[in-house]
């Protein structure tokens, strides 16, 4: 973890974490107490600092407080990785933090305090916004997770775009919608629950997009206990 001149952490993003750095679909902005994002650009020049604010959250997760603790998250930012473009391209060369996603390399740069997580996209070429400072209020997001329904499946984009889903007709209205962009959008789902009905019927629109029936009955889908358990008494 990479320590700044203040109180602030600032550390490469994991590559799972790539979600987290685009705008995903606003029921997940929702589910992770999205409060907005800064984009930044470098201008021409490559020193100076245009800025632009976007909220993407309720507006009571605006606060004054958190206004504050951004300032100040940015303003140390501005010391390292944001000072100039090429002040970027050093930072993002020196401490890796590749994330997918993009028409170029993008590097993915976290900071997490008590109440917020800062989650802060890089792209150090000129002629296109060099930075996006997402921000998360991470008491909404673990009230949302304390209370989320079991994930029924999950959705990716080549782009790096994700969606999770805990409602089951959503996510076949997604697969059904979605399967046939496959080859330019690089969708992929994957099954999360283990409800038979649900994933015989990802089977049956799988195979129904490739004209073909659907081998398996539901029953083939119900839970089997593992290799070795007993039932019963002694």
């Amino acid at each position: 973890m990479l320590k700044n001149a203040t109180q602030f952490h600032i550390r490469p993003a994991r590559p799972e974490e790539a979600g987290l750095f685009y705008t995903p679909h606003p029921e997940e902005d929702k589910r992770l107490g999205t409060v907005g994002h800064v984009r930044m650009d470098f201008g021409r020049s490559g020193n100076e600092f245009w800025h632009t604010w976007w909220p993407r959250g309720p507006e009571e997760l605006n606060s004054p407080v958190f206004k504050a603790e951004l300032q100040e998250v940015v303003d140390t930012l501005r010391e390292s990785v944001l000072k100039n473009r090429f002040a970027m391209e050093r930072f993002c060369y020196e401490h890796g933090g590749k994330i997918s996603g993009g028409w170029t390399q993008n590097y993915g740069y976290v900071v997490e305090t008590e109440h917020y997580r800062y989650c802060l996209r890089c792209n150090p070429s000129p002629g296109d916004y060099n930075g996006y400072c997402t921000a998360y209020d991470l008491d909404v997001q673990r009230q949302n997770m304390a209370q989320d329904k079991p994930l029924v499946g999950r959705v990716s984009y080549a782009n790096g775009d994700a969606q999770e889903f805990t409602d089951a007709e959503a996510f076949l209205k997604c697969v059904r919608e979605e399967l046939p962009y496959r080859p330019t959008t690089g969708f992929r789902y994957e099954v999360l629950t283990d409800d038979p009905v649900v994933r015989k019927a990802v089977d049956d629109i799988i195979f129904d997009f490739y004209g073909e029936e659907a081998p398996c009955q539901q029953e083939d889908h119900e839970p089997r206990p593992e290799q070795g358990m007993t039932f019963g008494g002694m």
